[in-house]
């Protein structure tokens, strides 16, 4: 026994320098957890700040501002560049990845020289923590806005059928019956997004189930600005009645034209030139005639009105580029009249509904050939009807969407 306890007094002094020796190596392993845990935490601040750097330059690609919209909106997401050693590169097109050398990419690279702390025993005061993001620019999905915040902003009426299978819509409206199905009409898209609720009353069905609760969508045209004019400059109203051959608009293709209204009776032939077409009036169609036009924008300023009575034939396309590239309608921002479209079976409609602030009603017949894009205020289809993405016909409409590719 006595021997047994020497031996123990004897280890005794090993027994506090294993302590002291385990704790060494589990404070440093605190401590290298704590700066790794302050780099991860900075690589997601980066990547933040990349991403939605990419994103900003992405939708300014067209106009040349890339790099300013990459730096506000990295700075908005924490990394300001030539601050606090933090940087932000842009590149258009990017120098690496697969899509180097594309123009139409847009890379952000977003870094930050991080302090660390116990790892300075290591002789490691420092360590540069970067991220990268690729976006690009592309044709949106959407092919109906609804820009209203309340009420019903999309409405469908009747026993008819409304595809609109190869796109997606957008209701802004908050309300419990933002978007609102009665009868025995039929919805299908390719998704549906609503603020608020929707409703489906009697035996119709919308397809896919729309998704509520969605985060509104800004106005994906608000960058347009309308066309100059000078009321006392306007011509006068055409006033066509009966039949003969006519021929309306600017005289140079690609032009601007206003007419203090514009009315189309009979059953003329009517061909509007290729141009901006300023209606300062009322613009109303009506009779059996025919009215043509390629590469046609119509506008109209606060207090002019459209109605088109749906009996003639109606073959319209709008610019396919330019300044109003895909804006075949296009309603000032402070024009609250509603626009009535009743087109007939034989009419072929190809550009964007551009109606911000007002109701477009569509009436129409289900053999109508539509290639379209609604950006309105509230929509209301009454009747049936198809129409495909305006987008399939134009690559390089005005709606567009930016997406994150690396």
């Amino acid at each position: 026994m006595r021997k047994t306890i020497r031996t123990m007094k004897g280890e005794s002094g090993q027994v506090l320098i294993l302590t002291a020796l385990c704790l060494v190596v589990v404070v440093g392993s605190v401590g290298i957890a704590v700066d790794v845990g302050m780099l991860y935490r900075a690589k997601r601040i980066m990547q933040t700040a990349a991403d939605a750097g990419a994103i900003a330059a992405g939708f300014e690609l067209p106009f040349g501002d890339a790099t300013a919209a990459a730096k506000a909106d990295a700075a908005l997401n924490g990394v300001t560049d030539g601050s606090n050693g933090a940087t932000v590169t842009v590149n258009n097109p990017p120098l690496s990845g697969p899509n180097a050398g594309n123009s139409g990419y847009v890379e952000v690279i977003a870094s930050q020289s991080q302090p660390l702390y116990f790892l300075r025993v290591f002789n490691k005061s420092s360590a540069t923590v970067s991220a990268r993001a690729v976006a690009t620019l592309g044709a949106s999905q959407n092919c109906v806005y609804t820009l209203g915040t309340s009420g019903t902003d999309f409405l469908i009426n009747g026993s008819g059928n409304l595809n609109a299978a190869s796109c997606s819509i957008i209701d802004d409206s908050s309300g419990s019956q933002a978007l609102l199905l009665n009868g025995s009409a039929t919805l299908t898209a390719k998704s549906i997004g609503v603020v608020g609720n929707y409703l489906q009353n009697g035996s119709g069905s919308i397809t896919p189930t729309p998704t509520t609760g969605i985060a509104p969508a800004s106005d994906p045209l608000a960058f347009l600005s309308p066309p100059a004019f000078t009321a006392g400059s306007c011509l006068a109203n055409p006033n066509i009645n009966g039949g003969g051959t006519y021929t309306l608009g600017p005289s140079t293709a690609g032009g601007t034209v206003c007419y203090n209204g514009l009315t189309i009776n009979g059953s003329g032939r009517v061909t509007l030139n290729a141009g901006t077409y300023v209606i300062n009036g009322a613009m109303i169609m009506n009779g059996s005639g025919t009215v043509t036009g390629t590469g046609v924008t119509l506008y109209f300023p606060s207090g002019a009105s459209y109605v088109d009575n749906g009996s003639e034939t109606l073959t319209v396309s709008a610019p396919t580029s330019g300044t109003y590239d895909g804006i075949l309608f296009y309603q000032d921002r402070s024009n609250t009249s509603t626009l009535t479209f009743n087109g007939s079976g034989t009419s072929t409609i190809k550009g964007i509904f551009y109606v911000p602030a007002a109701n477009v009603i569509m009436n129409g017949s289900s053999t109508a050939t539509l290639y379209t894009a609604f950006v309105v205020s509230s929509l209301t289809f009454n009747g049936s009807g198809t129409f495909q993405s305006y987008a399939g016909i134009n690559s390089s409409t005005p709606l567009r969407l930016v997406t994150l590719s690396e």
